[in-house]
């Protein structure tokens, strides 16, 4: 396969104007609709699935006004008991509280319950002089329906499943009482089916996010010029223009959108070298012959971007990246075609890990899996002098000349819900037994790294990345999958 590089000019007229174009872009009220489709056709199509094929009769999620509740995008801001439970024809939704943005719920509590349960329960208890008799109602609701197994929101390993608090979780044990209280089972697996079973309206709103990014990516390249813009100014202006357009909240700034791997004005490390950065200081200039990453996203309708463009500044009298780098970035394109055939629906994390690391490895590269020890000063050697991640690629490479890689193919899509569902890497192993499912998005990011002759001792490692879905075909691409260094003359 023929690699080619595209040159982005610097002149701003050929550069998109999202403003004349935004894919979808909602006003209040037509994104208010958009979101309601997306939480009634979870609900709908989504959780009775997720419920039957896990065992569980009764999902009981518990919240309360003040503590933020991981699951508050789908739910909507609630209180008290949001209950669901399956009836064998359907699954019935009652809520005793508040059951925020949650529809057609067919069973609510009654007003003394609801304020018992809220924030303020306690002033109303001592107001009202209601009594402990005041949760009967709740008691009985679940005896009639007799679940023999009743998931609650507490995991000792997935956040998004942990929201029920001590206290809250100790009065739902004491209203549900000793015999329904021995039926109580974490929601955790529940959870993860629910919010990685993907409606095809997600994934319609995770392409429309990816478009925007794409054409903020645009912009932002041709708007460097080197020598004098930094790396603090890109980035501000790039969050800027996505806040400008509803796509990004209120940000305090930091060089995370850019990963400066090569600078040819540098020949050593500024400070103690990262698998991820050669340089990120903000105020670090652009200069002729910069290699770098453009990673700053946006947030469309909930989904989040980890789409990584890698770009190059010409240097005088360049037409091209120096060979050395493009030949690492055409090894690591190479890398997404050649594990592409390795992640399917049915399989488990730890299978398509597997099969991906035995595809790289007869294609000649070396396994340097990372245990991601992070950036700028976390996860360093003892003596401080070098990132753990990094100390791996040197010593995988030695002074040979085969390219190395290591793997972090995480799920990916709605902000604010991590990595929940199946990953392929080798430090999310809590993930390894969770089954890839039609529609599972994830951030197609991986890391290939080579010596160089322009940086002995020092390899140069290329993050790549790109959000796609697995369905029944196999990895199809929900954007141009990364194939381009963009050259900035």
């Amino acid at each position: 396969m023929i690699l080619r590089t595209i040159a982005i000019l610097i002149p701003l007229l050929l550069a998109a104007t999202f403003a004349s174009a935004q894919p979808g872009v909602h006003s209040s009220s037509s994104g208010g609709e958009v979101m309601r489709l997306l939480r009634r056709e979870k609900l709908d199509l989504i959780l009775p699935g997720a419920m039957r094929d896990n065992g569980v009769d009764m999902w009981i999620h518990v919240t309360r006004h003040g503590d933020p509740d991981p699951m508050a995008y789908w739910f909507g801001n609630t209180y008290g008991y949001l209950v669901f439970t399956d009836l064998g024809d359907r699954i019935e939704r009652a809520a005793f509280g508040s059951g925020g943005a949650v529809e057609n719920i067919e069973v609510r509590g009654s007003d003394d319950f609801a304020r018992t349960i809220s924030s303020y329960g306690r002033g109303y208890q001592m107001a009202f002089n209601y009594g402990d008799e005041v949760y009967d109602e709740f008691t009985e609701f679940v005896a009639e329906r007799d679940p023999q197994t009743i998931a609650v929101n507490t995991s000792e390993w997935l956040a998004e499943a942990d929201g029920l608090s001590h206290t809250s979780y100790l009065k739902l044990v004491k209203i549900l009482g000793p015999n329904y209280a021995e039926r109580i089972v974490s929601a955790e697996n529940v959870i993860t089916d629910f919010l990685v079973r993907r409606t095809v309206r997600e994934v319609a709103e995770q392409i429309n996010n990816l478009e925007a990014a794409r054409q903020l990516t645009q912009e932002a390249l041709a708007r460097i010029e080197p020598g004098r813009t930094t790396i603090r100014e890109i980035t501000t202006w790039a969050r800027e223009w996505a806040y400008d357009r509803h796509l990004a909240g209120f940000s305090t700034g930091g060089r995370g959108g850019i990963r400066l791997y090569y600078t040819a004005v540098s020949e050593d490390p500024p400070y103690p070298p990262d698998a991820r950065y050669w340089i990120w200081h903000e105020d670090y200039v652009f200069q002729r012959g910069d290699f770098f990453a453009f990673n700053v996203g946006v947030n469309y309708m909930g989904f989040g971007t980890d789409t990584k463009t890698h770009a190059y500044i010409l240097r005088e009298g360049e037409t091209a990246p120096p060979e050395s780098i493009q030949k690492l970035f055409d090894l690591a394109i190479a890398g997404q075609w050649i594990m592409r055939p390795h992640m399917r629906v049915g399989m488990t994390a730890k299978e398509s890990l597997d099969a991906m690391v035995a595809a790289m490895e007869e294609a000649g590269y070396i396994y340097t899996p990372f245990v991601n020890s992070g950036i700028q000063g976390i996860g360093r050697i003892p003596d401080g002098s070098r990132n753990l991640d990094y100390v791996i690629i040197q010593e995988g490479l030695g002074n040979g000349d085969k390219p190395g890689f290591a793997i972090d193919h995480h799920a990916h899509g709605t902000v604010g819900t991590g990595t929940v569902g199946p990953s392929v890497t080798n430090f999310r192993a809590d993930r390894h037994d969770l089954v890839i499912q039609e529609n599972h998005l994830f951030a197609y990011e991986y890391m290939v790294h080579m010596n160089i002759p322009e940086r002995p001792g020092f390899p140069l490692a290329i993050n790549i990345s790109n959000p796609h879905v697995v369905t029944s075909k196999g990895i199809e691409w929900l954007q141009p999958p990364n194939e381009k260094i963009f050259l900035i003359n």
